[in-house]
């Protein structure tokens, strides 16, 4: 390439961030249209039309994003007529509603502003976008060209959420740290990918000082320091490491291995489930490299915050591992990592892994 762009996404946070609507968004149009969850639109939309009284800004509609970010759902939001006449785009919820607002935004060439009303992923500040097919399952990314102008987290809003979310966060977060170190190993790594890599270790410290109060705070339905602190990991640097490095850098086995698991049957809320299946692949990824600190480090955090740490944790069957461990040892791309993860390699560190949780 000849050249390239970084784009950095802007951000409020704190109990009232809201407020700063009325100083960021009129300079991009005078008409909004605001894509949402149910509950996250019911949660934001009377602060939100408040913060846009006596400015200029007209909303042309509140549109429900849907259950997924599948490529019908897009395209149907996209055409909404609210959505075609709306100079910019308001995305409020969780990640999915955030990468349904981010790619529609991108197509149709409209500046976008994120209002996550939960601090489950990095969505909100991220240029990339996760996909699924109408019926949930995982089916690639999508990489727009900018990230949201601005972000605006309301801690008032996002610690109402319910705990599993800021878990699954969490989770997500972590992972980020030590995939990212893993997959660039042995790489001469340039700019932007060297700052996204060094970036990643601010997604673990935090979380490992403020994570357990951060929790119990959030179980409360308490917007504290540490909450913040939390969500700023979650949100914001974790967002930022997704937009520099690239995505041969952005995840390893633990997140392969989440794949796998999240397309068994569950009678699980999925939701639930994604942060104790990443914190699965994030242990067994950590044995899996001989990192026994570093294992014996996030078991403990896991244990503190209420990650589960076995394969019963998770739910999952022995066959239904077993089945997960040969998918993802099959689809390891060994262009970018340091070494191939083998099933047999996967077996034995789940077997260090209930051993040790019986010794604890």
């Amino acid at each position: 390439m000849d050249r390239y762009t970084v784009t950095f996404p802007n951000y409020t946070i704190g109990t009232e961030a809201y407020e700063t609507i009325r100083e960021e968004c009129p300079r991009y149009g005078k008409t909004v249209v605001v894509i949402g969850g149910r509950r996250g639109v019911a949660a934001a939309q009377e602060k939100m039309v408040k913060a846009v009284e006596g400015v200029g800004l007209e909303f042309t509609g509140f549109i429900l994003a849907g259950p997924q970010p599948s490529e019908n759902n897009m395209r149907k939001v996209g055409h909404d007529p609210a959505v075609q006449a709306a100079d910019m785009i308001f995305a409020v919820g969780g990640g999915k509603v955030m990468d349904i607002a981010k790619v529609v935004a991108s197509r149709l060439n409209k500046p976008f502003f994120a209002f996550p009303t939960v601090a489950g992923s990095c969505a909100a500040a991220s240029s990339i976008a996760t996909l699924y097919t109408d019926d949930g399952h995982f089916a690639g990314y999508e990489h727009t060209e900018k990230p949201p102008v601005h972000v605006f987290l309301c801690t008032r809003i996002m610690a109402e959420a319910p705990v599993e979310f800021l878990l699954r966060g969490i989770a997500d977060t972590m992972a980020k740290y030590y995939e990212a170190h893993i997959a660039s190993r042995g790489h001469q790594l340039k700019h932007r990918d060297a700052m996204g890599v060094a970036l990643s270790s601010m997604c673990a410290a935090p979380l490992y000082q403020y994570g357990a109060q951060a929790v119990e705070d959030n179980k409360k339905h308490i917007a504290s320091d540490a909450f913040a602190e939390v969500v700023l990991a979650v949100v914001m640097t974790s967002g930022l490491v997704s937009n520099f490095a690239a995505p041969e850098y952005n995840g390893h086995m633990a997140h392969t291995l989440f794949v796998e698991l999240a397309n068994l049957d569950s009678k699980e809320e999925r939701c639930r489930q994604h942060g104790g299946f990443v914190s699965y692949g994030l242990l067994l990824l950590l044995l899996c490299d001989h990192q026994q600190e570093e294992f014996e480090s996030f078991y403990a955090f896991c244990q503190s915050v209420g990650l589960p740490t076995t394969r019963e944790g998770i739910g999952a069957s022995e066959a239904d591992i077993q089945r997960v461990f040969r998918a993802t040892a099959k689809n390891q791309d060994t262009l970018v990592q340091p070494y191939k993860i083998t099933n047999a390699m996967l077996k034995k560190a789940a077997e260090q892994l209930e051993e040790y949780a019986k010794n604890k």
